[in-house]
């Protein structure tokens, strides 16, 4: 995604009035309970890098441009990148992405910690899918999902707050099967078979 379509000169961002506007148009990766991966295997401009930070994971492509460069067209960054910047890396260094609207090389990008890897494009979608493939098969689906869930809810939560949760979800995997198929896998060392379904398993409250 280079960017938005500014072919269209002084209307490339006209007046949206629409009630039902959001500047995220997609449901964010963070509330999907699987962990999400971007592989980013050209260039990742505007809302296409906006919905790249909303992963859990980054996989970047070198000689390739990364940026919110919104700043510098008169309008504000989308996807709501005001609120996860300055989670992802601190309110500065936010604050110079958002405000200069520079774009940044492979290596800027995993300098702020912003891409968990750095590859020629024709490697970026292997790797992603070999990283996919090793959170499938060593962990817990839904262990996977309950610890994605606890760690994007953390965010906006009291430590208390968060004990009080770690500890009831912590309780509701204990003694069920996966719990069980862990400690045999690893005692007989062998890959483990999950059993537990998101859907079906998933702790209430």
């Amino acid at each position: 995604c280079a960017g938005a379509d500014m072919s269209s000169g002084a209307d490339s961002f006209d007046t949206h009035d629409s009630a039902n506007f959001s500047s995220s148009p997609v449901l964010p990766a963070w509330k999907v309970r699987k962990p999400v991966i971007a592989a980013m295997n050209g260039h990742a401009i505007g809302l296409g890098f906006s919905l790249a930070l909303q992963c859990d994971f980054r996989f970047a492509a070198t000689d390739s441009k990364y940026g919110l460069i919104q700043s510098r067209r008169g309008v504000l960054a989308d996807g709501c990148s005001h609120w996860l910047l300055p989670r992802l890396i601190g309110v500065e260094a936010a604050m110079e992405m958002l405000v200069l609207g520079r774009t940044l090389t492979s290596d800027e990008l995993a300098e702020k910690g912003l891409a968990r890897e750095i590859l020629p494009a024709a490697q970026v979608l292997p790797a992603a899918l070999s990283f996919a493939d090793e959170i499938a098969s060593q962990s817990s689906p839904l262990i996977a999902a309950m610890s994605k869930r606890l760690l994007w809810d953390g965010l906006g939560m009291s430590l208390d707050a968060m004990d009080a949760k770690e500890s009831q979800w912590l309780q509701h995997t204990m003694g069920k099967a996966d719990a069980i198929e862990g400690g045999r896998a690893f005692a007989e060392r062998r890959a483990p078979r999950w059993q537990s379904q998101v859907n079906s398993d998933w702790p209430e409250g």
